[in-house]
């Protein structure tokens, strides 16, 4: 097999990859609205920095030496400001 084609059947990985990834963003979401429900009717406040870091540092020593700390805050950083807008609505 030549590099392209190589090149082509990791490119397929990734894309079927990226589809399981969104299809499992797409269900934390809907967790994020059920749990924003909850807050809403408690009259508790959406934003938890504490949660978000307990979430990076369990996942920070899981990944060690796969995945920097750093590199994980910044992927999440971006779907709790995501879940954080959903629990608003």
């Amino acid at each position: 097999m030549h590099s392209k084609e190589k090149i082509n059947v990791l490119r397929d990985k990734i894309d079927l990859l990226d589809e399981q990834m969104l299809d499992l963003l797409v269900q934390r979401f809907s967790v994020s609205r059920e749990i924003g429900k909850i807050k809403a009717s408690g009259g508790i406040n959406v934003g938890d920095p504490n949660r978000e870091q307990e979430i990076i540092d369990r996942l920070a020593e899981k990944l060690e030496g796969k995945l920097k700390r750093n590199d994980i805050a910044a992927i999440f950083g971006p779907i709790y400001h995501i879940s954080k807008k959903l629990q608003k609505k």
